[in-house]
This record gives C-alpha cells, structure tokens and sequence, in this order.
C-alpha cells in the first residue's frame, strides 16, 4: 500500500512539474535525416507560451557561409519574439548578418523568414567557409502564442504535401551546399 502512494506522489508530481512539454505547444522534431534539423532546444523557454527550437547541423559535417529559410506558419498563431545565432558561423558585429522577421503583410505574410552569414567585410569579418560539427546550433528561435490564437497546426514538416519555399546553406561563393529539401523540420502544434 505505501509504495503504491509513493509511485502515485511521484507521478503526480512528474506530471505537474512542467519539465515534459507543458504549455500551449507540442513540438515533434523531425524524423532522423536533413542536412540540417529544425529541433527542440535544449533552452528552456522563458515563459509557459513560447516554444524554443534550434536550426542544427544533422548527422554530417558541412562547410558553409550562411543559413537560413522561408518557413511558412499557420495564421495569426505565433509570434517571433526572439532569434540568437549561434557560435558555430559567427554573423560579426555592429551591425551583425543575422536576422529574424515575421511579415504580416505582403508576400512573406505568415512566413518566420530567418538567415545568417558570416559577415565578409567590416568588425568580425570572416573571408573563409567554415566546416560545421554535426550537432552545431547554427541559431535558436523563440517563438510565443499569440494572444488570440486557437489550437492549430503552426507548420507541419513531416506532411506529405509540406514544402518549404526557400531555405538551406550556401558557401561564401554562392554555391548551394544544403537544398531546401534537405532541411527536416518538425510538426509545431497548439493546443488549448
């Protein structure tokens, strides 16, 4: 009898501790594969309405310049509140090559829009390419509920219909290293 009550005190406090995909979302990393990955960050998110997730190198070193990709989201569901590149390519300073947005209006309307280069002239240039560590955080994005959003699919990778529009890695000669059908993303959804 009591280890019974001590297995259901431990359960109910696993189940209530917030450590295991509490809050609105539910992020599915993609299925192993991609050159680069779209996954869960090991950054804990700063609020109970935010998802964090990392763009990463997959199984496979790759020598680059700059990331990055078009990744279309459901209506009005999320909102970008934060992009942090990486140290694997180091973007400069004053003013650093990276940058986040998520259009409202126009033709990348409901798109998260994210690249990041080495910066080639300027403070903290970087002329060269540089080879990747498979696992190397190439940039985290935080991503909020917004307020008046409902349960939906954010984005779906993992669909047989999914395409994603632009993204990828290039080298500092403009040579196309990483396709945009060889960046595995996830499946991002909301649930009330």
């Amino acid at each position: 009898m009591i280890r019974s009550l001590v297995l259901v005190s431990a359960l109910a406090f696993v189940t209530g501790c917030g450590d295991n995909g509490g809050g609105p979302f539910d992020y599915s990393n993609p299925k192993p594969g991609g050159k680069l990955r779209l996954v869960t960050s090991k950054t804990k998110p700063t609020a109970e309405n935010e998802v964090v997730l990392d763009l990463v190198v997959g199984d496979q070193p790759l020598t680059g310049y700059s990331v990055g990709f078009n990744l279309p989201l459901g209506h009005g569901l999320v909102r970008l509140v934060d992009f942090v590149p990486g140290t694997a390519l180091d973007p400069g300073t004053s003013p650093r090559a990276a940058q986040a947005i998520q259009p409202r209006t126009g033709p990348l309307a409901d798109t998260l829009v994210t690249a990041l280069s080495q910066k080639a002239t300027g403070p903290g240039a970087i002329a060269t390419d540089t080879t990747l560590a498979p696992g190397s955080i190439l940039y985290t994005i935080r991503l909020q509920k917004a307020s008046n959003a409902f349960e939906g699919v954010v984005f779906d990778g993992a669909a047989d219909d999914f395409h994603l529009p632009s993204g990828g890695m290039r080298d500092r000669g403009g040579t196309t290293v990483v396709e945009p059908s060889e960046v595995a993303i996830g499946k991002l959804e909301m649930r009330q």
